[in-house]
């Protein structure tokens, strides 16, 4: 399984429109905001993203009641299991928006603890647009499990070597781990993304 091949994609900042309700909530805003100072800061945010998504797609095994394997070894997780009801296949995919962010968002906090704040909600959003639009690419639209990663539900973090592994996110996305499992850059997200097989019904 880790000799498939991985798929990797850039995508040019200028593709991703910012989720304007992913901001607010991080923000604590109301929806629809147009305040001009975090208008700024999504403009010099953009100059620094490095958009990136990596993918492969993998087998699903269930191997016993809330055990399933996705390519390397059994997973204890019935939330993962649920999620990838009716799957025969999966994609595992990682996306980061890039360390210029981390960089910028350090910056600021020495210049600006405000606009640090600001911007890195807004990279925080940016990270989910961006696995919005790999989402879209690789799964089209209409009814599909919903993306599950590493630390949602009962999916442990110990889970991120692995997943990182099977993409060969160091060299493909530029993504390290820490001891802690927490990643480098720090707006980057694992998933994987069940695919419903013809006969589920759904």
């Amino acid at each position: 399984m880790r000799n498939q091949k991985v798929i990797a994609v850039s995508v040019a900042a200028e593709k991703l429109e910012i989720n304007k309700n992913e901001a607010a909530v991080r923000l604590k805003i109301p929806r629809g905001f147009t305040d001009r100072n975090i208008l700024r800061c999504e403009e010099t945010l953009k100059k620094a993203l490095s958009c990136k998504y990596a993918y492969i797609r993998v087998p699903v095994k269930f191997i016993s009641d809330g055990i399933c394997d996705i390519g390397f070894g059994n997973i204890e997780s019935r939330d993962l299991c649920g999620a990838l009801k009716g799957c025969a296949e999966a994609y595992i995919m990682g996306a980061t928006i890039g360390i210029g962010a981390d960089r910028l968002i350090s910056r600021l906090a020495v210049s600006s603890p405000a606009e640090s704040f600001i911007t890195d909600a807004l990279a925080s959003a940016a990270a989910e647009t961006l696995c919005e639009f790999a989402d879209l690419s690789l799964r089209g639209n209409g009814i599909k499990p919903i993306r599950f990663s590493p630390g949602y539900g009962d999916l442990p973090l110990s889970c991120q070597p692995d997943i990182l592994d099977m993409l060969n996110a160091g060299y493909t996305l530029g993504i390290t781990l820490n001891g802690s499992f927490l990643m480098t850059p720090m707006k980057s997200v694992t998933s994987v993304m069940g695919i419903l097989s013809p006969e589920s019904g759904e």
